[in-house]
């Protein structure tokens, strides 16, 4: 009767004959943003167009990868043309680095080096192979004089500060700015690794769980006051994935939560999550179906769609044996695995089952470490002399994350060749 229901609610039903439409393959869906432009990959050598996302520090360490939206390009025969949809750009590291504190590539304030950031518009020259456009130099870029060109650039120059910040506290602000602002240039990179091999990868990728940070943060400051605490977490919701930067995960988590927020203005004390979610799937599909084929679009639906069905069973079962925030941590750890292990395995080949385990007892720690980061963060603002003894206390609690990560991270995994 259950399952019956689910299937009369609408939301849901289109979730499922949209998922059926989009993973079958039996209908074409066309690329929204794919790149067309009139020349030959191979002749291209310069491209003009607007930064989408952020760049990411590749493993090798030697690029970072991006997003263009074309504007238009030129070939080696000096010949232009208008191009549109995105280009996958890869920026070597001393490129983007250039301003970036403590970094080996870092220059001057008056040097010519660009600052990437989303919503900058760049000159860029170099090759294109393999539908990635290689970067090798910077002719010119600026910000738009709009409103959102401004925008853009005050978040370009926030998330610049915010590193020479983080950088003074070394390993824990580099682990802070990866929490906060998805830049994992500073994390230690044995570290990322370990959070992988302990099965923690979903804490260090920007979701749901940031979310409810920043929502728990207005619910702290508005007790008792509805209409404030909601107009709060919209607002600090809204910021942080302003500032973070948009990923397939967070995407989903804040559509979720706007659409949470929604029912709780209606006064709607308990929404269907389900439903809620497969809302979200097809807004989120409908804005952004280049989304569809990333793992990270997969695995962040399949978690919370698993933690939906399985974690109320899971819940009584494991408080026969443990203490009620235990049992209520791992319900939801070991619910979110059991739909995503399967195509974990199919995907990367390996399973962690660890995670179970350590992500209750990682997840609260990281919890805390952010919260005591924000706090320090604002102190230290307000009293610089702060600073010092914050990144001490910092450094502190980071060492024990690590240091419980690092024996997470020695445990087997299941891998299949």
């Amino acid at each position: 009767m259950v399952i019956y229901r689910y299937f009369k609610n609408s939301f849901i039903l289109a979730a499922l004959i949209l998922v059926f439409i989009l993973y079958s393959n039996l209908i074409h869906i066309p690329q929204k943003n794919r790149f067309t432009c009139p020349f030959t990959e191979d002749s291209i050598c310069a491209v003009y167009g607007q930064l989408k996302t952020s760049p990411n520090r590749l493993s090798n360490g030697k690029y970072y990868s991006s997003t263009i939206k074309s504007y238009y390009i030129k070939n080696r025969n000096n010949q232009f043309s208008n191009s549109h949809g995105n280009i996958k750009v890869f920026i070597p590291s001393e490129s983007v680095e250039a301003y970036f504190p403590g970094k080996l590539f870092s220059k001057s304030a008056d040097s010519k080096a660009a600052i990437y950031e989303t919503g900058g518009i760049y000159y860029l020259t170099g090759k294109m192979k393999n539908d990635v456009f290689y970067v090798e130099n910077c002719n010119s870029y600026y910000f738009e004089k709009s409103l959102k060109g401004k925008i853009s650039y005050i978040r370009a120059m926030a998330r610049l500060e915010f590193k020479r910040l983080m950088y003074s506290w070394k390993n824990a602000g580099g682990f802070l700015l990866a929490l906060l602002s998805g830049a994992k240039e500073y994390t230690e990179q044995f570290m990322s690794d370990a959070f992988r091999k302990s099965g923690l990868s979903h804490i260090l990728a920007l979701s749901g769980m940031h979310l409810t940070l920043f929502s728990g943060i207005s619910v702290f400051f508005t007790r008792n006051r509805k209409k404030i605490s909601y107009l709060l977490r919209f607002i600090f919701v809204f910021l942080f994935v302003w500032f973070a930067g948009i990923s397939p995960s967070l995407l989903r988590a804040f559509i979720c939560n706007m659409l949470i927020l929604l029912s709780m203005i209606s006064n709607s004390d308990t929404p269907d999550m389900i439903a809620i979610l497969s809302f979200s799937f097809i807004i989120q599909t409908s804005i952004a179906p280049d989304d569809i084929k990333q793992i990270g679009f997969i695995l962040s639906y399949l978690a919370l769609l698993s933690i939906l069905i399985f974690n109320k069973s899971l819940q009584k079962f494991y408080v026969r044996y443990f203490p009620f925030y235990i049992a209520v941590s791992l319900a939801a750890s070991t619910s979110a695995q059991i739909l995503t292990a399967p195509v974990s395995l199919y995907y990367f080949k390996a399973f962690y089952p660890i995670g179970i385990i350590a992500t209750v007892i990682i997840s609260p720690l990281v919890s805390v470490f952010i919260y005591c980061g924000l706090s320090l963060i604002v102190l230290s603002l307000i009293l610089p002399f702060l600073q010092m003894p914050g990144g001490f206390f910092m450094n502190f609690l980071y060492n024990i994350i690590r240091f419980l990560v690092m024996i997470f991270s020695k445990i087997p995994s299941i891998s299949i060749q």
